[in-house]
Protein backbone atom coordinates (compact mmCIF):
# COMPACT_ATOMS: atom_id res chain seq x y z
CA UNK A 1 0.00 0.00 0.00
CA UNK A 2 1.36 3.43 -0.91
CA UNK A 3 2.13 5.76 1.97
CA UNK A 4 -0.48 8.25 0.69
CA UNK A 5 -3.12 5.53 0.76
CA UNK A 6 -2.11 4.46 4.24
CA UNK A 7 -2.14 8.08 5.46
CA UNK A 8 -5.67 8.54 4.10
CA UNK A 9 -6.98 5.36 5.74
CA UNK A 10 -5.38 6.30 9.06
CA UNK A 11 -7.01 9.75 8.87
CA UNK A 12 -10.39 8.19 8.08
CA UNK A 13 -10.27 5.63 10.87
CA UNK A 14 -13.15 6.35 13.23
CA UNK A 15 -14.37 9.30 11.11
CA UNK A 16 -17.52 9.59 8.97
CA UNK A 17 -18.24 11.85 5.98
CA UNK A 18 -14.98 13.81 5.85
CA UNK A 19 -14.52 16.40 3.10
CA UNK A 20 -11.53 16.31 0.78
CA UNK A 21 -9.73 19.35 2.20
CA UNK A 22 -10.33 18.14 5.77
CA UNK A 23 -8.99 14.69 4.85
CA UNK A 24 -5.87 16.08 3.17
CA UNK A 25 -5.08 18.17 6.25
CA UNK A 26 -5.65 15.23 8.60
CA UNK A 27 -3.43 12.99 6.47
CA UNK A 28 -0.74 15.70 6.19
CA UNK A 29 -0.62 15.42 2.39
CA UNK A 30 -1.62 17.71 -0.46
CA UNK A 31 -5.08 17.86 -2.00
CA UNK A 32 -3.91 16.23 -5.26
CA UNK A 33 -2.13 13.44 -3.37
CA UNK A 34 -5.26 12.81 -1.30
CA UNK A 35 -7.38 12.70 -4.49
CA UNK A 36 -4.97 10.24 -6.10
CA UNK A 37 -5.03 7.98 -3.03
CA UNK A 38 -8.83 8.12 -2.84
CA UNK A 39 -9.21 6.96 -6.44
CA UNK A 40 -6.93 3.99 -5.79
CA UNK A 41 -8.61 3.08 -2.52
CA UNK A 42 -12.07 3.45 -4.02
CA UNK A 43 -11.18 1.03 -6.81
CA UNK A 44 -10.17 -1.58 -4.21
CA UNK A 45 -13.33 -1.04 -2.14
CA UNK A 46 -11.44 0.47 0.81
CA UNK A 47 -13.34 3.77 0.90
CA UNK A 48 -16.82 5.07 0.12
CA UNK A 49 -17.04 8.45 -1.62
CA UNK A 50 -20.27 10.41 -2.10
CA UNK A 51 -20.67 13.16 -4.68
CA UNK A 52 -22.96 16.05 -5.55
CA UNK A 53 -23.24 17.60 -9.01
CA UNK A 54 -23.58 21.27 -9.95
CA UNK A 55 -23.74 23.15 -13.24
CA UNK A 56 -21.36 25.97 -14.01
CA UNK A 57 -22.06 28.58 -16.72
CA UNK A 58 -18.91 30.02 -18.24
CA UNK A 59 -19.15 32.95 -20.65
CA UNK A 60 -17.04 32.86 -23.81
CA UNK A 61 -15.11 35.86 -25.14
CA UNK A 62 -18.17 37.18 -27.00
CA UNK A 63 -20.34 36.70 -23.92
CA UNK A 64 -17.82 38.56 -21.75
CA UNK A 65 -17.84 41.40 -24.28
CA UNK A 66 -21.64 41.61 -24.05
CA UNK A 67 -21.42 41.50 -20.25
CA UNK A 68 -18.99 44.42 -20.35
CA UNK A 69 -20.39 46.55 -23.18
CA UNK A 70 -24.04 45.45 -23.29
CA UNK A 71 -26.02 43.15 -25.58
CA UNK A 72 -25.85 44.12 -29.27
CA UNK A 73 -29.65 44.32 -29.51
CA UNK A 74 -29.72 46.74 -26.55
CA UNK A 75 -26.95 48.85 -28.10
CA UNK A 76 -28.96 48.89 -31.33
CA UNK A 77 -32.01 50.18 -29.42
CA UNK A 78 -29.91 52.98 -27.97
CA UNK A 79 -28.70 53.98 -31.43
CA UNK A 80 -32.17 53.79 -32.98
CA UNK A 81 -33.68 55.88 -30.15
CA UNK A 82 -31.39 58.79 -31.01
CA UNK A 83 -32.86 59.31 -34.48
CA UNK A 84 -33.43 57.77 -37.88
CA UNK A 85 -31.32 54.68 -38.39
CA UNK A 86 -31.07 52.85 -41.73
CA UNK A 87 -30.50 49.10 -41.82
CA UNK A 88 -27.78 49.64 -44.42
CA UNK A 89 -25.84 51.84 -41.95
CA UNK A 90 -25.38 49.05 -39.40
CA UNK A 91 -21.91 47.66 -38.90
CA UNK A 92 -20.25 44.98 -36.80
CA UNK A 93 -22.18 43.79 -33.76
CA UNK A 94 -25.10 46.08 -34.72
CA UNK A 95 -26.01 43.64 -37.50
CA UNK A 96 -26.05 40.80 -34.99
CA UNK A 97 -28.26 42.88 -32.71
CA UNK A 98 -30.72 43.47 -35.55
CA UNK A 99 -31.89 39.86 -35.74
CA UNK A 100 -32.36 39.56 -31.98
CA UNK A 101 -34.13 42.90 -31.68
CA UNK A 102 -36.56 41.79 -34.42
CA UNK A 103 -37.07 38.41 -32.77
CA UNK A 104 -37.86 40.11 -29.43
CA UNK A 105 -40.41 42.37 -31.12
CA UNK A 106 -38.45 45.45 -30.14
CA UNK A 107 -38.20 46.95 -33.64
CA UNK A 108 -39.88 47.04 -37.02
CA UNK A 109 -38.28 47.89 -40.35
CA UNK A 110 -40.10 50.24 -42.67
CA UNK A 111 -38.60 51.28 -46.01
CA UNK A 112 -35.17 50.22 -44.78
CA UNK A 113 -35.43 52.32 -41.59
CA UNK A 114 -35.52 50.96 -38.03
CA UNK A 115 -38.46 51.92 -35.80
CA UNK A 116 -38.77 51.09 -32.09
CA UNK A 117 -41.95 49.37 -30.96
CA UNK A 118 -43.58 49.95 -27.57
CA UNK A 119 -41.75 46.88 -26.26
CA UNK A 120 -38.54 48.26 -27.72
CA UNK A 121 -38.98 51.61 -25.94
CA UNK A 122 -39.54 49.78 -22.66
CA UNK A 123 -36.48 47.59 -23.24
CA UNK A 124 -34.37 50.64 -24.11
CA UNK A 125 -35.23 52.14 -20.73
CA UNK A 126 -34.54 48.94 -18.76
CA UNK A 127 -31.41 48.05 -20.80
CA UNK A 128 -31.40 44.31 -19.89
CA UNK A 129 -27.98 42.71 -19.58
CA UNK A 130 -26.70 39.29 -20.57
CA UNK A 131 -27.82 37.77 -17.26
CA UNK A 132 -31.43 38.59 -18.11
CA UNK A 133 -31.17 36.25 -21.12
CA UNK A 134 -31.10 33.21 -18.89
CA UNK A 135 -28.78 30.20 -19.03
CA UNK A 136 -30.55 28.40 -21.90
CA UNK A 137 -30.60 31.46 -24.16
CA UNK A 138 -26.93 32.25 -23.45
CA UNK A 139 -25.96 28.72 -24.47
CA UNK A 140 -28.28 28.75 -27.51
CA UNK A 141 -26.65 31.94 -28.78
CA UNK A 142 -23.19 30.48 -28.30
CA UNK A 143 -22.24 33.10 -25.70
CA UNK A 144 -21.32 30.58 -23.04
CA UNK A 145 -21.09 26.91 -22.16
CA UNK A 146 -22.48 24.90 -19.27
CA UNK A 147 -20.33 22.25 -17.65
CA UNK A 148 -21.22 19.83 -14.90
CA UNK A 149 -18.90 19.61 -11.96
CA UNK A 150 -18.85 16.84 -9.36
CA UNK A 151 -18.00 17.73 -5.79
CA UNK A 152 -17.01 15.28 -3.07
CA UNK A 153 -19.43 15.66 -0.17
CA UNK A 154 -18.35 12.81 2.07
CA UNK A 155 -15.54 10.27 2.48
CA UNK A 156 -15.57 7.25 4.78
CA UNK A 157 -13.38 4.19 5.17
CA UNK A 158 -15.03 0.80 4.67
CA UNK A 159 -14.51 -2.16 6.94
CA UNK A 160 -12.29 -3.68 4.24
CA UNK A 161 -10.21 -0.51 4.24
CA UNK A 162 -9.72 -0.50 8.00
CA UNK A 163 -8.89 -4.19 7.98
CA UNK A 164 -6.36 -3.59 5.17
CA UNK A 165 -4.34 -1.28 7.43
CA UNK A 166 -3.13 -4.26 9.40
CA UNK A 167 -3.22 -7.00 6.76
CA UNK A 168 -0.93 -8.25 4.07
CA UNK A 169 -3.48 -7.12 1.46
CA UNK A 170 -2.97 -3.58 2.66
CA UNK A 171 0.75 -3.65 2.01
CA UNK A 172 1.67 -6.24 -0.63
CA UNK A 173 5.14 -4.88 -1.25
CA UNK A 174 4.22 -3.42 -4.65
CA UNK A 175 6.04 -0.22 -5.66
CA UNK A 176 4.57 2.60 -7.66
CA UNK A 177 7.71 4.50 -8.66
CA UNK A 178 11.14 3.65 -10.00
CA UNK A 179 14.09 5.93 -9.31
CA UNK A 180 17.49 6.23 -10.98
CA UNK A 181 19.24 4.13 -8.36
CA UNK A 182 16.87 1.19 -8.83
CA UNK A 183 17.44 1.26 -12.58
CA UNK A 184 21.24 1.55 -12.44
CA UNK A 185 21.54 -1.18 -9.84
CA UNK A 186 19.04 -3.50 -11.46
CA UNK A 187 16.99 -3.82 -8.26
CA UNK A 188 13.79 -3.22 -10.22
CA UNK A 189 14.10 -6.67 -11.81
CA UNK A 190 11.67 -9.12 -10.31
CA UNK A 191 9.89 -6.49 -8.25
CA UNK A 192 6.11 -6.22 -8.12
CA UNK A 193 4.74 -2.95 -9.48
CA UNK A 194 1.49 -1.30 -8.57
CA UNK A 195 -0.81 -1.11 -11.63
CA UNK A 196 -1.96 2.26 -12.95
CA UNK A 197 -5.66 3.06 -12.90
CA UNK A 198 -6.19 4.42 -16.42
CA UNK A 199 -9.83 5.18 -15.62
CA UNK A 200 -8.96 7.59 -12.80
CA UNK A 201 -10.25 11.14 -13.52
CA UNK A 202 -7.70 13.73 -14.57
CA UNK A 203 -7.79 17.47 -15.05
CA UNK A 204 -9.04 18.30 -18.57
CA UNK A 205 -6.47 19.58 -21.05
CA UNK A 206 -7.11 21.72 -24.12
CA UNK A 207 -6.25 19.75 -27.27
CA UNK A 208 -5.22 21.51 -30.47
CA UNK A 209 -7.77 21.13 -33.26
CA UNK A 210 -8.84 22.71 -36.54
CA UNK A 211 -11.92 24.91 -36.58
CA UNK A 212 -15.03 22.87 -37.54
CA UNK A 213 -15.77 25.22 -40.43
CA UNK A 214 -12.24 24.86 -41.81
CA UNK A 215 -12.57 21.07 -41.60
CA UNK A 216 -15.90 21.22 -43.43
CA UNK A 217 -14.34 23.32 -46.21
CA UNK A 218 -11.64 20.68 -46.62
CA UNK A 219 -14.28 17.94 -46.55
CA UNK A 220 -16.19 19.67 -49.36
CA UNK A 221 -12.99 19.93 -51.39
CA UNK A 222 -12.28 16.24 -50.83
CA UNK A 223 -15.83 15.35 -51.94
CA UNK A 224 -15.28 17.18 -55.22
CA UNK A 225 -11.80 15.78 -55.76
CA UNK A 226 -12.99 12.21 -55.17
CA UNK A 227 -15.64 12.77 -57.87
CA UNK A 228 -13.03 13.77 -60.46
CA UNK A 229 -13.31 17.56 -60.19
CA UNK A 230 -10.34 19.93 -60.46
CA UNK A 231 -10.14 22.98 -58.17
CA UNK A 232 -9.85 26.47 -59.70
CA UNK A 233 -9.81 29.95 -58.15
CA UNK A 234 -10.31 33.61 -58.98
CA UNK A 235 -10.12 37.15 -57.53
CA UNK A 236 -12.24 38.26 -54.55
CA UNK A 237 -12.45 41.83 -55.88
CA UNK A 238 -14.26 41.49 -59.19
CA UNK A 239 -15.74 43.59 -61.97
CA UNK A 240 -19.51 43.66 -62.46
CA UNK A 241 -18.87 42.23 -65.91
CA UNK A 242 -17.76 38.85 -64.58
CA UNK A 243 -19.97 38.94 -61.47
CA UNK A 244 -23.20 39.88 -63.30
CA UNK A 245 -23.06 40.72 -67.01
CA UNK A 246 -21.30 37.54 -68.13
CA UNK A 247 -23.97 35.59 -66.22
CA UNK A 248 -26.81 37.27 -68.11
CA UNK A 249 -27.98 39.29 -65.07
CA UNK A 250 -29.73 42.49 -66.28
CA UNK A 251 -27.95 45.72 -65.49
CA UNK A 252 -31.05 46.99 -63.67
CA UNK A 253 -31.46 43.83 -61.59
CA UNK A 254 -32.09 44.48 -57.84
CA UNK A 255 -29.15 42.24 -56.91
CA UNK A 256 -26.83 44.95 -58.25
CA UNK A 257 -28.11 47.56 -55.79
CA UNK A 258 -25.81 48.75 -53.01
CA UNK A 259 -28.33 47.31 -50.54
CA UNK A 260 -27.28 43.82 -51.70
CA UNK A 261 -23.75 44.27 -53.05
CA UNK A 262 -20.56 45.77 -51.61
CA UNK A 263 -19.03 48.11 -54.20
CA UNK A 264 -15.41 49.28 -54.02
CA UNK A 265 -15.83 53.06 -53.96
CA UNK A 266 -12.10 53.77 -53.86
CA UNK A 267 -11.59 51.85 -57.12
CA UNK A 268 -14.54 53.10 -59.13
CA UNK A 269 -15.04 51.83 -62.66
CA UNK A 270 -12.39 49.98 -64.70
CA UNK A 271 -12.05 49.03 -68.33
CA UNK A 272 -13.41 45.54 -68.74
CA UNK A 273 -10.92 44.78 -71.50
CA UNK A 274 -10.86 44.00 -75.20
CA UNK A 275 -12.20 40.46 -74.99
CA UNK A 276 -14.25 39.47 -78.02
CA UNK A 277 -16.63 38.09 -75.40
CA UNK A 278 -17.72 41.65 -74.49
CA UNK A 279 -19.58 42.13 -77.75
CA UNK A 280 -21.23 38.73 -77.33
CA UNK A 281 -22.44 39.68 -73.84
CA UNK A 282 -23.60 43.08 -75.03
CA UNK A 283 -25.66 41.60 -77.86
CA UNK A 284 -27.15 38.95 -75.56
CA UNK A 285 -28.29 41.60 -73.07
CA UNK A 286 -29.75 43.88 -75.72
CA UNK A 287 -31.53 41.02 -77.45
CA UNK A 288 -32.65 39.22 -74.29
CA UNK A 289 -33.52 42.15 -72.01
CA UNK A 290 -34.42 44.74 -74.67
CA UNK A 291 -32.39 47.42 -72.92
CA UNK A 292 -29.21 49.38 -73.45
CA UNK A 293 -26.00 47.89 -72.15
CA UNK A 294 -23.37 50.10 -70.49
CA UNK A 295 -19.72 49.15 -70.30
CA UNK A 296 -19.31 51.66 -67.45
CA UNK A 297 -21.78 49.68 -65.34
CA UNK A 298 -20.03 46.45 -66.32
CA UNK A 299 -16.76 48.00 -65.15
CA UNK A 300 -17.92 48.72 -61.61
CA UNK A 301 -15.70 46.98 -59.04
CA UNK A 302 -17.19 44.99 -56.19
CA UNK A 303 -16.54 42.25 -53.66
CA UNK A 304 -17.69 39.13 -55.44
CA UNK A 305 -21.21 38.08 -54.49
CA UNK A 306 -20.65 34.46 -55.52
CA UNK A 307 -17.88 32.19 -56.75
CA UNK A 308 -19.89 31.73 -59.95
CA UNK A 309 -17.80 34.62 -61.31
CA UNK A 310 -14.84 32.22 -61.13
CA UNK A 311 -16.86 29.64 -63.09
CA UNK A 312 -17.82 32.29 -65.67
CA UNK A 313 -14.16 33.04 -66.45
CA UNK A 314 -13.30 29.38 -66.91
CA UNK A 315 -16.40 28.66 -68.97
CA UNK A 316 -15.45 31.49 -71.35
CA UNK A 317 -11.79 30.46 -71.61
CA UNK A 318 -12.50 26.76 -72.17
CA UNK A 319 -15.36 27.28 -74.63
CA UNK A 320 -13.28 29.87 -76.54
CA UNK A 321 -10.39 27.40 -76.82
CA UNK A 322 -12.67 24.53 -77.86
CA UNK A 323 -14.06 26.64 -80.71
CA UNK A 324 -10.62 26.96 -82.26
CA UNK A 325 -9.32 23.54 -81.20
CA UNK A 326 -12.15 21.00 -80.54
CA UNK A 327 -9.73 18.29 -79.52
CA UNK A 328 -7.76 20.29 -76.96
CA UNK A 329 -9.66 18.92 -73.93
CA UNK A 330 -11.05 15.54 -73.07
CA UNK A 331 -14.72 16.01 -72.25
CA UNK A 332 -16.42 16.25 -69.86
CA UNK A 333 -14.40 18.87 -67.96
CA UNK A 334 -15.28 19.04 -64.26
CA UNK A 335 -14.22 22.09 -62.22
CA UNK A 336 -15.03 23.44 -58.77
CA UNK A 337 -14.08 26.48 -56.69
CA UNK A 338 -14.36 27.29 -52.98
CA UNK A 339 -13.93 30.80 -51.62
CA UNK A 340 -15.24 33.72 -49.61
CA UNK A 341 -18.13 35.75 -50.99
CA UNK A 342 -19.71 38.97 -49.72
CA UNK A 343 -23.32 40.15 -49.65
CA UNK A 344 -24.86 43.16 -47.95
CA UNK A 345 -27.47 41.09 -46.12
CA UNK A 346 -29.20 41.34 -42.77
CA UNK A 347 -27.84 38.64 -40.48
CA UNK A 348 -30.05 35.83 -39.23
CA UNK A 349 -29.58 32.18 -38.29
CA UNK A 350 -28.86 31.15 -41.91
CA UNK A 351 -27.60 34.37 -43.55
CA UNK A 352 -24.22 36.12 -43.27
CA UNK A 353 -22.62 39.07 -45.03
CA UNK A 354 -19.32 37.23 -45.48
CA UNK A 355 -19.30 33.47 -45.99
CA UNK A 356 -17.91 30.52 -47.93
CA UNK A 357 -19.42 29.29 -51.19
CA UNK A 358 -18.58 26.36 -53.43
CA UNK A 359 -19.31 26.32 -57.15
CA UNK A 360 -19.22 23.45 -59.61
CA UNK A 361 -19.15 23.28 -63.41
CA UNK A 362 -19.30 20.37 -65.85
CA UNK A 363 -18.57 21.11 -69.53
CA UNK A 364 -19.39 18.36 -72.00
CA UNK A 365 -21.68 17.13 -74.74
CA UNK A 366 -25.26 15.85 -74.48
CA UNK A 367 -25.51 16.62 -70.77
CA UNK A 368 -28.98 16.87 -69.21
CA UNK A 369 -30.65 17.75 -65.92
CA UNK A 370 -30.47 14.07 -65.04
CA UNK A 371 -26.68 14.28 -65.12
CA UNK A 372 -26.80 17.40 -62.97
CA UNK A 373 -29.18 15.96 -60.36
CA UNK A 374 -27.25 12.68 -60.19
CA UNK A 375 -23.94 14.51 -59.66
CA UNK A 376 -25.31 16.75 -56.91
CA UNK A 377 -27.18 13.93 -55.17
CA UNK A 378 -24.00 11.85 -54.95
CA UNK A 379 -21.91 14.87 -53.92
CA UNK A 380 -24.22 15.74 -51.01
CA UNK A 381 -24.71 12.10 -50.06
CA UNK A 382 -20.95 11.98 -49.59
CA UNK A 383 -21.37 14.85 -47.11
CA UNK A 384 -24.17 13.00 -45.30
CA UNK A 385 -27.03 15.20 -46.52
CA UNK A 386 -30.35 14.22 -48.08
CA UNK A 387 -31.43 16.47 -50.98
CA UNK A 388 -34.28 17.08 -53.38
CA UNK A 389 -34.87 19.49 -56.27
CA UNK A 390 -37.61 21.89 -57.32
CA UNK A 391 -37.93 24.21 -60.34
CA UNK A 392 -36.58 27.72 -59.82
CA UNK A 393 -35.38 30.74 -61.78
CA UNK A 394 -31.83 32.05 -62.06
CA UNK A 395 -30.79 34.46 -64.86
CA UNK A 396 -27.76 32.42 -65.94
CA UNK A 397 -29.37 28.98 -66.30
CA UNK A 398 -32.34 27.63 -68.24
CA UNK A 399 -33.87 25.40 -67.05
CA UNK A 400 -32.99 26.15 -63.43
CA UNK A 401 -33.59 24.31 -60.19
CA UNK A 402 -33.17 24.78 -56.47
CA UNK A 403 -31.48 22.13 -54.36
CA UNK A 404 -33.13 21.67 -50.97
CA UNK A 405 -31.37 19.90 -48.08
CA UNK A 406 -33.18 18.22 -45.19
CA UNK A 407 -32.36 19.22 -41.62
CA UNK A 408 -33.07 16.36 -39.23
CA UNK A 409 -32.84 18.64 -36.20
CA UNK A 410 -35.32 21.24 -37.49
CA UNK A 411 -37.43 18.75 -39.45
CA UNK A 412 -37.51 21.08 -42.44
CA UNK A 413 -36.12 21.44 -45.95
CA UNK A 414 -33.64 24.34 -46.27
CA UNK A 415 -32.64 26.07 -49.51
CA UNK A 416 -29.07 25.03 -50.21
CA UNK A 417 -28.06 25.66 -53.83
CA UNK A 418 -29.09 27.01 -57.21
CA UNK A 419 -28.32 24.92 -60.27
CA UNK A 420 -29.19 24.35 -63.90
CA UNK A 421 -27.98 24.26 -67.50
CA UNK A 422 -26.03 27.39 -68.43
CA UNK A 423 -27.76 29.54 -71.06
CA UNK A 424 -26.46 29.75 -74.62
CA UNK A 425 -26.30 33.55 -74.16
CA UNK A 426 -23.44 32.91 -71.73
CA UNK A 427 -21.55 30.12 -73.48
CA UNK A 428 -22.06 31.51 -76.98
CA UNK A 429 -22.33 27.91 -78.21
CA UNK A 430 -25.39 25.89 -79.18
CA UNK A 431 -26.28 23.18 -76.70
CA UNK A 432 -26.26 20.72 -79.57
CA UNK A 433 -22.49 21.23 -79.65
CA UNK A 434 -21.66 21.86 -76.01
CA UNK A 435 -23.54 21.77 -72.69
CA UNK A 436 -22.51 23.38 -69.41
CA UNK A 437 -23.97 22.34 -66.06
CA UNK A 438 -23.41 24.68 -63.10
CA UNK A 439 -24.38 25.15 -59.45
CA UNK A 440 -23.42 27.20 -56.41
CA UNK A 441 -24.02 26.76 -52.69
CA UNK A 442 -23.05 28.19 -49.30
CA UNK A 443 -20.91 26.05 -47.00
CA UNK A 444 -21.96 27.43 -43.60
CA UNK A 445 -25.50 26.14 -44.18
CA UNK A 446 -24.05 22.64 -44.50
CA UNK A 447 -22.77 22.98 -40.95
CA UNK A 448 -26.19 24.28 -39.83
CA UNK A 449 -27.84 21.16 -41.24
CA UNK A 450 -25.27 18.59 -40.12
CA UNK A 451 -24.60 19.85 -36.60
CA UNK A 452 -27.70 20.04 -34.41
CA UNK A 453 -25.79 21.89 -31.66
CA UNK A 454 -25.53 24.96 -33.91
CA UNK A 455 -28.65 27.11 -33.81
CA UNK A 456 -27.24 29.91 -36.01
CA UNK A 457 -24.35 30.09 -38.45
CA UNK A 458 -23.29 33.28 -36.65
CA UNK A 459 -21.95 30.94 -33.94
CA UNK A 460 -19.28 29.75 -36.36
CA UNK A 461 -17.64 33.18 -36.24
CA UNK A 462 -17.60 33.70 -32.47
CA UNK A 463 -14.24 34.35 -30.82
CA UNK A 464 -14.76 32.16 -27.74
CA UNK A 465 -12.62 29.03 -27.45
CA UNK A 466 -14.97 27.43 -24.90
CA UNK A 467 -17.35 26.37 -27.66
CA UNK A 468 -14.49 24.78 -29.62
CA UNK A 469 -13.02 22.97 -26.62
CA UNK A 470 -16.41 21.54 -25.72
CA UNK A 471 -16.91 19.96 -29.13
CA UNK A 472 -16.34 16.28 -29.85
CA UNK A 473 -14.88 16.91 -33.34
Amino acid sequence: MHRYERAVLVALKGKKGMELEELAAAAHIGRDEAMWALENLKGRGFVDVSYSASENLELGDEGKEYERDGLPEVRLLEKASMGKTAVSSLVGREKIGLQWAKRNGWITIEAGMIRLTARGLEAEKKRPGINELGRDEIVKRGLGTVSEKRHITGISATKAGIDALGSKDGDDGAIDAVDRGMISSGLWKGMKFKPYDIAAPVEPRAVAMSHPLRRLVEEVKDAYASSGFREVSGPAVESSFWAFDSLFVPQDHPARDAQDTFYASNVGSVQVGDLPYISTVKKAHQRGWHSKWSEDIAGQMLLRVHTTSVSARYIYNIVHELKSNPGKYELPIKLFSVGRVFRNEALDYRHLADFYQHDGVIIGRNLTLSNLFDTLTKLYQGLGIKVRFKPSYFPFVEPGAELMAYSEGRKEWIEMAGCGIVREEITGVSRNKLTVLAWGSGIERLMLIRDQSISSIVQLYGNGVGWLRGRKW
